[in-house]
């Protein structure tokens, strides 16, 4: 790939991402201000099983089609890379089928004994087909990939994303609504009589979710025509592209090694799905416990929202859907917009790997990580420290919610640096062909947090902080464990603190800079203009303190070399 085509590529992938992830927030913030804690509790609860299938099924077909595609084209072999994509959309297809099967039978029992929320039956039914459709979008998108075309990828994601947002939002209102409508005209809802109109949205809230849910399936099924359209629009294979005599279609041949390339991939991303499984699997299971156990408690602390999650039996779901569709959802921006600096840095830091150019190799290393903490630093603290006006501005229908989740927030930003360089390292380890050290840390930090959620979580003053508290013991253990890996396997001290500890310092003094600028105006100006003028004088502050340090460094380099200059006449006529 000619350098020219990289850039245009990485900025291909770099725009939709930022597109992708907007409307994202987009769909999520309404989505959680009508569904609430309960509703979130039914959405998440379906993304539950959704996620390991998912990680069995697809999460490593697009890297081998890709490898095998671009190995292939490089050697004129695009005969037979279309021959490959051909048997890969029969195997993965009927893989797809079994997974999505496997969803639609074990829903029942699944929402029931694993999730603790039979009500989610019907959203983990609805996502069943997105698995079916991500399979053999997977084949398309890694085909296009290998051949340098990133374009068809980068829509797909695109018209995922909005059909996703547009669906979602129209079919969970129009649940919402029909069944207020049906209260108010005297009429039952899907066989239930609701005695308030609050009983009618609670009853309408496990269907709106699944509406919700649903629109993933129908997002999914969108991406997947948007790829078949783009592949009818290529050109066809040209005649001087040869198929060699060495190689045959054989088609069990084709299977099994991509059977054997993606198993390995599969591990990795079912591993790292098992975090939000491991939640699914402890959270409400341990707050049903905490509240049995200590039910004066929870009656006091909690008497406020009481009510609205439907008492004590309806808190931990309430509790969970609240951490899940709020505090999780608004903090994983933060570590997928830093992350964004591993699409330009992995290829380079392979390609030193290979030279074993060490010194490049650091450099780049370095800059890796340099470039993740100063998008992560300032986003993590600021977020810190406006997190309640955030919350509240973002989902001001949702007061009881943002009072539950709000120390989660609080937890998971303070935490995020660590996220962010375990995930950079991960880019790392893949690089330079270490991929099994990712999956290792990884189970070590999925072990950590299944002893220490339910551990957490039971203790009554903790309840729902215990998921996010366990969830940053696991990135310190990812971040400590990696850079010593790290460092071993290139032979070479990293030193991350020194390269992070500049924007870790702008980053505080940007979240200082903006609590003082909220602090005076709160009480002059609207919630809304304090937030968004507090959060650009803090941006405005941490630019500034990077333009002074880099004007400074730049001056100190210059003032070295004019000494260096001026030592070397002295140096001669001594």
């Amino acid at each position: 790939m000619t350098e020219k085509k990289y850039l245009k590529n990485t900025v291909i992938l770099f725009v939709s991402m930022i597109i992708t992830k907007v409307i994202g927030a987009l769909f999520k913030i309404p989505l959680a201000n009508l569904l609430g804690g309960t509703g979130m509790g039914y959405f998440s609860s379906a993304y539950g099983l959704y996620s390991p299938i998912f990680a069995l099924t697809a999460a490593g077909i697009p890297t081998v089609m890709m490898r095998t595609t671009a190995r292939n084209a490089a050697v004129g072999n695009i005969r037979y890379a279309a021959a490959i994509k051909k048997y890969a959309l029969i195997l993965f297809s009927v893989i797809g089928f079994v997974g999505s099967t496997s969803i639609a039978i074990f829903a029942k029992p699944f929402a029931k004994y694993i999730a603790c929320s039979p009500q989610s039956t019907t959203a983990v039914i609805c996502i069943a087909p997105a698995v079916f459709f991500c399979c053999i979008a997977s084949v398309l998108r890694g085909y296009r990939e290998g051949l340098s075309d990133v374009m068809p990828s980068a829509s797909a994601s695109v018209a995922e994303a909005v059909s996703r947002a547009v669906f979602g939002l129209a079919l969970s209102y129009s649940v919402v609504f029909y069944s207020k409508y049906c209260f108010a005209n005297g009429i039952s809802f899907l066989g239930m009589n609701c005695a308030t109109e609050q009983e009618a949205y609670e009853a309408a809230l496990p269907f709106a979710a699944a509406g919700a849910i649903f629109a993933v399936s129908i997002s999914e099924l969108f991406g997947l025509l948007s790829l078949i359209i783009s592949e009818k629009r290529k050109k066809s294979i040209k005649e001087n592209f040869i198929l060699p005599e060495r190689c045959t279609y054989n088609v069990k041949t084709i299977c099994i090694q991509l059977l054997k390339e993606t198993i390995p991939i599969a591990a990795s991303a079912l591993v790292m799905n098992f975090v939000s499984f491991v939640d699914l699997m402890t959270v409400t299971r341990a707050l049903s416990a905490s509240v049995e156990n200590n039910l004066l408690y929870y009656n006091d602390k909690f008497s406020a929202i009481l009510r609205k999650c439907g008492g004590t039996e309806g808190l931990p779901n309430f509790m969970y859907g609240s951490y899940t569709g709020i505090a999780m959802s608004i903090y994983m921006l933060i570590p997928s917009f830093a992350g964004m600096t591993e699409k330009t840095a992995v290829p380079e830091i392979a390609a030193a790997y290979e030279k074993k150019d060490t010194e490049m190799l650091v450099k780049k290393i370095r800059l890796l990580f340099r470039s993740s903490a100063l998008i992560a630093c300032p986003a993590c603290f600021g977020a810190a420290a406006l997190a309640k006006p955030i919350l509240e501005m973002l989902y001001k229908s949702r007061s009881a919610e943002v009072s539950v989740c709000l120390n989660s927030f609080l937890i998971l930003c303070f935490g995020g640096i660590f996220m962010v360089i375990a995930s950079g390292m991960f880019g790392i380890f893949q690089a330079i062909g270490k991929a099994h050290i990712p999956l290792i840390l990884m189970s070590g930090s999925v072990i950590i947090k299944a002893i220490l959620n339910p551990i957490l979580i039971s203790i009554p003053e903790i309840n729902i902080s215990g998921a996010p508290l366990a969830n940053v013991v696991g990135y310190i253990f990812m971040a400590i464990s990696g850079t010593f890996l790290l460092n071993k396997a290139i032979g070479q001290k990293i030193e991350i603190f020194k390269v992070v500890i500049k924007p870790l310092i702008f980053g505080i003094l940007c979240a200082v800079s903006a609590v003082l600028a909220y602090t005076l105006l709160e009480n002059h100006v609207s919630s809304h203009l304090s937030v968004l003028f507090s959060t650009f004088l803090g941006a405005i502050i941490y630019v500034i303190s990077l333009i002074l340090d880099w004007y400074f460094g730049i001056s100190g380099i210059i003032s070295q070399k004019i000494t260096k200059k001026k030592q070397k006449p002295l140096e001669k006529s001594s």
